[in-house]
C-alpha cells in the first residue's frame, strides 16, 4: 500500500478499509456499509469483552424492538428536541399510512424508560441494570465518513436505575473504569475523559462525560459516552419505587455506550501504518500466519518443509492460537504484504535452515524485528502477545501526549489546531466561548483556574480540539 498516514490521513485510511475487508462502502444508502469479515471479527470480540465485563458488574442482557412510538419518543421533551433532526420516521407499510409514525431507534432511553417503570416497584428491585449490543439510526446531515460518523452505527448501550444519586454517580464511575479496560487494554489506545459543558450534554441528562481520542490528523474522537440522568427521565416516565418505609421516590438513573465502529476506526487509524493494519493480538482475527520459504531443489525437500509448517500450525492451535498457513503459490514477497495489511502480529517463516534447526523464524508486525525460536518454544507465545500489546500501547500512548499542548491566548489556540488537543483557559462568558468555538470544539471545563484565552479575564481551564 505504501500510503503515509501523517501526510494524506483521508486516503490512507480509505484504502485501508478497503484493502484490509473492513468494510464494504459500496452499500446503495449512504451512511450504511457492510461490514466484512475482518472488520466484524473485531467488532465482535470488543462485544464480547465489554458483554462479559458489564454483565460482571450486574448487567442484564435484553434485547429492544428497534421501533420507538412517536408517543413515548416525545415523552421527555428535551430528549427528543436534541434528536428531531436526526431521527428516521416510519410512515407507511405497504401503500397503508400508519396512524402514528414510528421512529428507528436514535437510541434506548425512552423505551426502555417505558418498562422500567412497570418492573421497578421496591426499593428491592433496585439497582436494575440491564445493556444490550445493538445499530442505531441517526440522519447525519453532515458529511458522513465510514466508521466515524454514519447514518447506522452498531454500538452497546447501558441503561441503570438506583434508589439514590449517589448510587447512579458511583455506576457512572463503574462505567468510565469498564469502558477504559475496554479502550486501553483490550484496543491498546489512549484516551481523556472529558465533561462535556452544559451545551454539548446528551438531551436529558444532568452530566455527560466523554472518552476521547487522538486521530493521526490531530482531530479527537468521540468514542464512548456516560450519562448521569439525575432524575429527569424517571419523573416524565413514572419511574418511582417504595421505600423500605412505605414512601414513593423516583428512581435516579444513568445511561452509557460505546460506538464499536468508532472504536474500530480508532484502532485502524492510531495502531496502522504505511503498510497496513497493525492488530493487538486479542483482536485479530488471525493471530500468526505460518510461511513456506520454499527453493527450487527436490521435491522431497519441499514436502520436508511443507510438513514442518502443518507442525507448526498444529502445535499453535493446540495451545489455542487463532493460526493460520499460506502455501499458496505466490512469492513469499506477495505474502509478506498480503499479511501486513491486515495487520496479522506474527509472520512465522519456515525455509529449510528452520527445518534443520528445529527451529522457525518470528517477525514481529508491530515492530518489523525478527527472531528465531525454537519449535518446543512456540507454546509460549501467549507471553510475547503480552509484549507485543504492551508495545503498542506505550507507542500509542507516547504519540498521544505529545499532541496535548498548552495556549495563552487565541492565536496560540488556532495555530495549535488540527495538531492536538489545546488545554487554555475560558472566562465562562458567551461571547468568549463563541470565539473559541469558531474554529474549535470545547470539550471540557475543568477546576483549575487560568485566563481567558479571548478576554485575558480569570476563569477556568479547558480543552478544545477540532473534532469528528
Amino acid at each position: 500500500m505504501e500510503y503515509m498516514k501523517e501526510e494524506d490521513f483521508s486516503v490512507w485510511y480509505h484504502k485501508v478499509l478497503e484493502e484490509a475487508g473492513i468494510v464494504d462502502l459500496r452499500y446503495p444508502v449512504k451512511g450504511m456499509v457492510i461490514y466484512r469479515k475482518w472488520g466484524l471479527y473485531i467488532i465482535r470480540q470488543m462485544q464480547r469483552f465489554l458483554e462479559k465485563m458489564l454483565e460482571d458488574a450486574g448487567h442484564e442482557p435484553c434485547q429492544f424492538p428497534v421501533l420507538i412510538s412517536e408517543e413515548v419518543l416525545g415523552k421527555e421533551t428535551e430528549h427528543i428536541a436534541g434528536f428531531e433532526e436526526q431521527v428516521f420516521w416510519v410512515t407507511h407499510a405497504g401503500k397503508n399510512p400508519l396512524e402514528r409514525r414510528l421512529a428507528l431507534r436514535p437510541t434506548s432511553e425512552t423505551p426502555m424508560y417505558e418498562s422500567f417503570a412497570l418492573w421497578i416497584r421496591s426499593h428491592t428491585d433496585l439497582p436494575l441494570k440491564v445493556h444490550q449490543s445493538v445499530a442505531v439510526y441517526r440522519y447525519e446531515t453532515k458529511h458522513t465518513r465510514p466508521l466515524i460518523r454514519g447514518r447506522e452505527f452498531l454500538w452497546n448501550e447501558g441503561h441503570a436505575a438506583h434508589a439514590t444519586e449517589e448510587g447512579a454517580a458511583g455506576n457512572v464511575e463503574d462505567i468510565k473504569r469498564i469502558y477504559g479496560s475496554l479502550i486501553s487494554e483490550l484496543l491498546c489506545l489512549p484516551y481523556v475523559i472529558d465533561k462535556r459543558p452544559d451545551w454539548d450534554k446528551f438531551p436529558g441528562a444532568e452530566a455527560t462525560y466523554a472518552f476521547d481520542t487522538l486521530m493521526p490528523d490531530g482531530k479527537t474522537l468521540q468514542i464512548a459516552t456516560a450519562h448521569n440522568l439525575g432524575q429527569n427521565f424517571s419523573k416524565v416516565f413514572g419511574i418511582q419505587y417504595e421505600t423500605a418505609d412505605g414512601k414513593k421516590e423516583y428512581a435516579w438513573q444513568s445511561s452509557y455506550g460505546p460506538s464499536f465502529g468508532r472504536l474500530l476506526a480508532a484502532l485502524i487509524s492510531i495502531h496502522g501504518d504505511e503498510k497496513g493494519l497493525v492488530l493487538p493480538p486479542e483482536l485479530a482475527p488471525i493471530q500468526a500466519v505460518v510461511i513456506p520459504i520454499l527453493f527450487k531443489k527436490t521435491e522431497q525437500e519441499n514436502k520436508e518443509i511443507l510438513d514442518y509448517v502443518k507442525a507448526v500450525e498444529e502445535k499453535l492451535i493446540s495451545v489455542g492460537i487463532r493460526v493460520t498457513s499460506d502455501c499458496g503459490n505466490q512469492h513469499p514477497g506477495e505474502k509478506y504484504y498480503h499479511w501486513e495489511m491486515l495487520g496479522v502480529p506474527l509472520r512465522i517463516e519456515v525455509g529449510p535452515r528452520d527445518l534443520k534447526a528445529g527451529k522457525v523464524t518470528v517477525a514481529r508486525r508491530d515492530t518489523r524485528s525478527k527472531s528465531e525460536m525454537p519449535f518446543d518454544e512456540l507454546v509460549n507465545l501467549a507471553k510475547l502477545f503480552d509484549e507485543i500489546s504492551g508495545s503498542m500501547r506505550k507507542k500509542a500512548e507516547e504519540k498521544f501526549k505529545s499532541g496535548l499542548y498548552k495556549a495563552g491566548n487565541l492565536n496560540e489556540v488556532n495555530s495549535l489546531l488540527g495538531k492536538g488537543i489545546v488545554s487554555t483557559g475560558w472566562c465562562e462568558g458567551k461571547e468568549c466561548a463563541g470565539k473559541i468555538e469558531e474554529t474549535a470544539s470545547i470539550l471540557s471545563i475543568g477546576g483549575s483556574q487560568a485566563a481567558c484565552c479571548v478576554c485575558g479575564k480569570q476563569g477556568r481551564e479547558i480543552r478544545a480540539a477540532k473534532t469528528y
